[in-house]
């Protein structure tokens, strides 16, 4: 049915291509050196840099006025009097710096790259190694002066340079003797490098070691949601798209453990391709696996949400996906859980993420802080992780010993690399003041166990530190080794021929129809029915004139969130609507912001005359995004007052459309009697328009839990966003669910059905032995996550049956949550409630399937105000989602 109803939508397909060739650096002399000419003080005013094959200008995409604006080529336009398109000037100054006039920013090499693919852009002059170029009259060439092979390039596919165990002298060493240990191997690299040859490589844009043909790489790839806009993609010809999934929050609204693991899969083979000519690395920084502590956080969308369960089980499967395949022996990708840990402030009311010293007491650290990075490195087995830009407790996250090494190598037995987010090493000397000098800082971050710099602060001061004495040469050879086995995981350094990754073609693994299925699918499956009078779904062919009003009802690249890559289309609520009835119109009615109510009376018309009105409303990434916190939880703008107006004139059944990745307040629509339904729809990615009309026309049944709680507007008075505490207390009504004492508009695992399912289980009630609780708890005062089923900590205190049954007219898919509650709970510390187990079926009118839920020893234990595991007797209680079942579960 989907495959039809997709091929349905072709005709409205909003296409998403670069607009046009991003410069970019690339190897002086390639196949492309024809795209790498220039000519400078050129045109009327002698002021512009033209590409030598074509004529084309260099040019600052979309008239670009902010750092990171983009640079490509572009038909020049010297005649153009618009004082808002001068975007074409540039100076070339002695000192190697090109200036755009119009902004007096400068070229910049994005993140300090000198690799091929590294991304020019434009960005605030800081007189730094990035941003000088030499200009060589003879080849009429721009050369990056620190990388002088690598010159500007406008397009082209970056071409895949001879690897290095295929040419002397590395292929005689044992670093490229395949039947040898890797330890073996990587020692070999390290230690016939030079010290300066080393320095090189602790950066994310790691140099070119010339002597021994090992290729300059790029660490920094993007694939939060589908292959995402980072330094080390490129989506130019013949790779201009990729598949975009659903922001995150939406697809773990879809509680199903399985589609986050096929979402992974999907990304890293489409990487793969991308990869094998060129486009992409192999080391993807993604999954973000913060908790969502405040709703007013910019980045939530990026995340799971609210729950460390939730958080754990992505963390879980999304890496296997990325990381697994069909070869055993080579990771397909490396995936990096991150931001470690205690991460979610980005800029409010004066306090950053670069200067915020996050204070958590031991034991919000052990129940809401810490599960999910057990998570990602015991059960993901994860290869890379990020430390953060705060610190915690007084120590910057990226020169905390405990976390990076005692945690992660030493207690959960990480291997692989660890990455700083970017110039956050920098912050720490700079931003939290934890040293003084550049010495203390390469010893202090490096010596707690992180390897890699995204910034230039190591590479420009290692090399005194090591002089000095500050960091011994022996501490280098280890993070570079921990580099190195990474890369050689990935295949970097292995026979061609063993490799069945490198086969991956573009043409065939990139953007195909089971991708885009499957991105359907996970807006499907994500998609939240919050409330139903009854009006969803719609009849299809009773409702055939539809006015789709509000700022979201045309809404194209806002369904994509942030780290977005380019998809091969965006439809639309508007586009999606119009396949099942085509006589539909769109008013846009009002902005997210704004005060703006002229557009009222149109929205209004179209709504008293059409058949059914959906109100898309919400947020986008002008209101929530990295570097931008909220300080409202209502709908921005006039968005109420346009909810209000426009159900008050409508004609036929009203539903609100919530696309937000954030927590809004939802208590106008929801109260409204003219309101029919509202569905919460995340950022629903490049399916988003179809998998909306879907649902609202009962193509699918809605089968999404919100992932967070719906809180109402009064959240700055109830939480303080510098207070990290999850606990109640002085300024603070309690955080997510688990704690919140105050009455939300929906609770965290709401969601609704177009059928109903009934849920009995297989005792009465249950027990546990206390001591046997107790007995895991003394032996694993510090752990915090349940053991996996065949650790020898795997202890089963109590287990029942819960079985589903669809007792409805309509086929659909249940996600069965299952939560306990404790003896006392909201005392001494104790959670209200907790997610524990979850999982996911679909069912046929009158099928039903029963599910074994495992309560563990772990399970039934609490942290204690030292962060240690604690055994309670007394009477619990186990519930299926928000009170579906009850059962009481006795430890005693």
């Amino acid at each position: 049915m989907r495959l039809i109803i997709l091929g349905v939508f072709a005709a409205l397909l909003v296409s998403v291509k670069a607009d046009g060739e991003p410069v970019r650096l690339n190897t002086c002399g390639s196949q492309f050196a024809a795209n790498q000419q220039w000519l400078y003080n050129q045109g009327a005013k002698g002021n512009m840099i033209t590409l030598v094959s074509t004529g084309e200008c260099l040019d600052v995409s979309n008239y670009g006025t902010s750092p990171e604006s983009i640079v490509w080529t572009w038909t020049c336009h010297p005649s153009d009097t618009d004082p808002n398109h001068q975007n074409q000037e540039f100076k070339v100054n002695p000192d190697g710096t090109i200036v755009e006039i119009s902004t007096g920013m400068c070229l910049d090499r994005s993140q300090y790259g000198t690799t091929p693919g590294t991304v020019i852009w434009m960005y605030t002059c800081t007189g730094a190694f990035n941003q000088k170029w030499a200009y060589n009259a003879t080849d009429k060439t721009f050369r990056a002066p620190d990388a002088p092979d690598m010159c500007m390039q406008s397009g082209g596919a970056i071409p895949q340079p001879p690897r290095a165990c295929d040419q002397e002298p590395l292929k005689s060493m044992d670093a490229c003797n395949y039947a040898l240990p890797l330890a073996q191997r990587v020692a070999s690299i390290v230690n016939n490098l030079t010290e300066s040859e080393k320095i090189g490589l602790f950066t994310n844009g790691a140099s070119s070691v010339s002597r021994l043909n090992i290729n300059s790489y790029q660490w920094w790839s993007e694939a939060l949601h589908g292959v995402g806009g980072s330094p080390g993609v490129s989506f130019t010809a013949p790779t201009p798209n990729a598949t975009s999934f659903p922001q995150v929050v939406l697809s773990a609204a879809s509680f199903n453990a399985s589609l986050f693991r096929a979402i992974g899969s999907t990304i890293s083979t489409e990487a793969r391709a991308m990869n094998n000519i060129g486009h992409a690395g192999l080391t993807f920084w993604a999954p973000n696996i913060n908790i969502v502590r405040d709703p007013r956080w910019g980045r939530g969308q990026e995340t799971p949400g609210e729950d460390p369960y939730l958080t754990a089980t992505y963390a879980a499967n999304f890496v296997p996906g990325m990381q697994q395949g069909e070869d055993p022996a080579h990771l397909k990708v490396s995936s990096c859980c991150k931001h470690y840990y205690a991460y979610n402030l980005e800029n409010w009311n004066g306090m950053d993420r670069y200067h915020f010293d996050a204070i958590i007491t031991a034991q919000d650290e052990a129940d809401t802080w810490l599960p999910a990075w057990q998570s990602c490195i015991e059960r993901g087995q994860a290869s890379a992780l990020m430390c953060s830009y705060n610190a915690v407790n007084g120590t910057p996250s990226c020169a905390n010993t405990r976390i990076l090494t005692t945690l992660a190598r030493e207690t959960w037995g990480f291997q692989g690399y660890i990455t700083s987010d970017c110039d956050a090493v920098d912050n720490v000397q700079n931003a939290h003041h934890y040293t003084n000098n550049s010495d203390a800082t390469c010893a202090v971050t490096l010596g707690a166990g992180m390897d890699i710099d995204c910034g230039g602060f190591i590479p420009s001061h290692l090399q005194a530190a090591i002089d000095d004495g500050s960091v011994p040469i022996a501490l280098v050879n280890q993070r570079l080794s921990e580099l190195f086995m990474v890369q050689f995981r990935l295949g970097m350094f292995d026979p061609v021929d063993v490799q069945p990754y490198l086969a991956y073609n573009y043409s065939d693994k990139l953007d195909t129809l089971e991708h885009q299925q499957l991105a359907l699918q996970a807006a499907e499956e994500g998609i939240v029915l919050l409330q139903n009078d009854g009006a969803l779904p719609l009849a299809q062919g009773k409702y055939k004139n539809i006015a789709v009003v509000g700022p979201n009802g045309d809404a194209t690249t806002t369904m994509q969130g942030n780290y977005q890559g380019t998809p091969p289309y965006l439809i639309s609520p508007l586009a999606g609507i119009q396949a099942y009835a085509p006589s539909s119109t769109f008013v846009q009615g009002c902005q997210i912001s704004g005060s703006d109510q002229s557009g009222f009376a149109a929205a209004q018309k179209a709504a008293a005359n059409a058949d059914a009105t959906v109100i898309v409303v919400g947020l986008d990434q002008s209101q929530e995004s990295e570097g931008n916190d909220r300080y409202i939880t209502d709908l921005p703008g006039v968005q109420n007052q346009f909810i209000t107006a426009v159900a008050a004139s409508s004609a036929g059944p009203v539903i609100v459309v919530v696309m937000a990745g954030g927590s809004v307040d939802l208590t106008v629509p929801t109260t409204d009697p003219k309101v029919s339904a509202v569905l919460w729809v995340g950022y629903p990615g490049q399916s988003g328009g179809i998998a909306l009309a879907n649902i609202l026309f009962g193509a699918t049944n809605p089968s999404g839990r919100m992932p967070y709680t719906l809180f109402t507007k009064d959240v700055p008075n109830e939480f303080n966003f510098l207070d990290m505490h999850m606990r109640p207390g002085t300024g603070n009504a309690g955080r997510t669910y688990r704690f919140y004492t105050g009455a939300p508009v929906f609770e965290f695992g709401h969601g609704l059905s177009y059928t109903t399912f009934t849920f009995t289980a297989g005792s009465a009630g249950l027990s546990a032995s206390f001591d046997q609780v107790e007995k895991y708890a003394l032996t694993n005062p510090e752990n915090y996550l349940a053991p996996a089923i065949d650790s020898k900590f795997y202890s089963l205190a109590a287990n029942t049956t819960i079985t589903v049954n669809n007792t409805g007219s309509v086929a659909g898919r249940v996600s069965v949550l299952a939560f306990l509650v404790p003896p006392n709970p909201g005392q001494n510390g104790n959670p209200l409630r907790y997610l524990f187990w979850f999982d996911k079926t679909y069912l046929l009118p009158g099928q039903s399937q029963t599910f074994t839920v495992p309560a563990q020893a772990h399970d039934l234990t609490v942290a204690d105000e030292y962060g240690r595991r604690r055994a309670l007797r007394g009477d619990w209680k186990l519930v299926i989602n928000n009170g579906d079942l009850t059962l009481p579960l006795g430890v005693g």
